[in-house]
């Protein structure tokens, strides 16, 4: 028996399908569109990443806990192809992915557009310096100091250095351009590392000779000890680098780089002693140095609107003397000089005064060992002058060993054999320099001094390096 109103309305409809009232029947959940576009760039999941931009193209804008986003992931995970998928799906980079992969347009106008962005700590690990090692972009880490990166920059004590990321590049030799051109820039071959290994450490574990000597050379500890109290000659002993343990046994012969007086005097022999200036942007002084390189008359107009501009120093740590002086300028290092800049004793081998070199040797002995900025060696500088042969004479007799005095293999005859100094080459041939040696300052794959010479069209120098052996 119906006694109640809503007991008749459910016997009236009794049967009815719901949709027939306006109503809609539940609905059985949707199946999973698969893993997250971040879980499946992190794995390397190339179907799975298209999937998630297919079913949710706002994911692509989605980000970690860490702040990670699908990009950074896949770097990261060294998965290429997610890469390539994300950015031909329009994932567009930000500054420090852009440095990793090595897209200086984007970072160029991302750095432009934010200067503060290049220095600042990136989910991706570090800044934009660490993201461009990391992706082992080599000697084209000039980008990111020309956007006034740093190569020490702040960071998590838990985060590697940018340093200390160059080695863990899969390509060795482009870890060691990346490492070695941060080295000769200012690096800090001695910065803290998460887990106690060094960059020495991670050197000698990739059995690099040549940046196992460059570290020691740049006054490395090769007694520090990682976490398992494991020093790097331990490190490459257990891997089996016999030519690096070998090196490490025998650090002591590999000399020092000398620092103390790259900025101590002035030409006139007066205490070195620049004025602050803070009030001067990174920019504008990084500015300043490249002018110095060659461009002397904005030079000098520069200068005479901010005379302190000669005391400008740029994130390679190069003065604009410095930069005058490797470039075999002569003229704009003097008048620099003329002005206040310090008289370093690469500056004083390019302006050729063996009298003036002698004194400064005489004083400190050590200078011999002296480098330049980007890590120019003291021998390179008569090449890269007159081709002087008593200035190379003078610097041999005091110390400058030849083959010794080198960046990844580049040595004083590949810059005599580039400028076309006959006479110079052969008194370095005569003082014991390999005519067969690959350098790698000049390009990454390497030259040797022929190839130099021979790109620069001097027959007389081809000719005398096919005669000594040359190849």
């Amino acid at each position: 028996m119906i006694t109640t109103r809503r007991e008749l309305l459910a016997h009236a409809t009794a049967g009815l399908s719901l949709s027939l009232l306006g109503c809609r029947a539940p609905q059985a959940p949707a199946p999973p569109p698969g893993p997250s576009l971040l879980e499946a760039a992190a794995r390397g999941d190339v179907a799975a990443v298209e999937r998630a931009l297919r079913v949710a193209p706002a994911q692509r804008d989605a980000r970690d806990d860490r702040g990670r986003s699908a990009l950074t992931l896949a770097l990261l995970g060294g998965h290429a192809a997610v890469v390539e998928l994300l950015r031909a799906r329009g994932q567009a980079p930000d500054v420090a992915e852009s440095a990793w992969l090595g897209d200086w347009e984007r970072f160029d106008t991302l750095a432009a557009a934010d200067p503060d962005s290049v220095n600042a700590d990136h989910p991706i690990g570090g800044s934009a310096m660490y993201a461009a090692a990391r992706g082992g972009q080599g000697s084209e880490l000039w980008r990111v100091f020309a956007q006034c990166g740093v190569p020490n920059p702040a960071r998590d004590p838990q985060a590697p250095s940018p340093l200390r990321a160059a080695f863990d590049v899969a390509s060795l030799a482009d870890a060691e351009m990346s490492a070695a051109t941060l080295l000769a820039n200012g690096a800090d071959p001695n910065a803290r590392e998460p887990g106690g290994q060094s960059s020495l450490h991670a050197a000698a574990a990739r059995g690099s000779v040549e940046l196992v000597e460059m570290l020691v050379r740049k006054r490395a500890r090769v007694d520090a000890r990682d976490l398992r109290g494991h020093t790097p000659l331990d490190v490459a002993t257990d891997a089996g680098h016999t030519r690096v343990a070998a090196l490490l046994r025998g650090h002591a012969a590999v000399a020092r780089d000398h620092v103390a007086l790259r900025r101590a005097f002035t030409a006139d022999g007066a205490a070195y002693d620049p004025p602050s200036l803070a009030d001067l942007s990174a920019a504008e002084q990084r500015s300043f140095v490249g002018l110095g390189h060659a461009q002397f008359e904005e030079l000098r107009a520069r200068l005479d609107g901010e005379p302190r501009l000669v005391h400008a120093t740029a994130t390679t740590t190069e003065l604009a003397v410095e930069a005058a002086s490797h470039t075999g300028r002569d003229d704009i290092a003097r008048y620099l000089l003329d002005r206040g800049a310090p008289l370093s004793m690469p500056t004083a081998v390019l302006l050729g005064d063996t009298r003036l070199v002698a004194a400064l040797l005489d004083a400190a002995p050590d200078r011999i060992h002296e480098r330049g900025p980007h890590d120019f060696a003291l021998l390179w500088y008569p090449a890269i002058g007159d081709g002087s042969i008593d200035m190379t004479e003078l610097l041999i007799q005091r110390g400058a060993e030849v083959e010794a005095q080198h960046y990844l293999g580049t040595t004083a005859l590949h810059f005599a054999a580039k400028a076309g100094h006959r006479e110079l080459v052969a008194r370095l041939l005569e003082r014991g320099a390999r005519p067969d040696r690959v350098g790698r300052k000049f390009d990454a794959a390497g030259q040797t001094p022929l190839q130099l010479a021979t790109a620069r069209g001097h027959a007389d120098v081809v000719a005398l390096l096919r005669e000594r052996g040359g190849a």
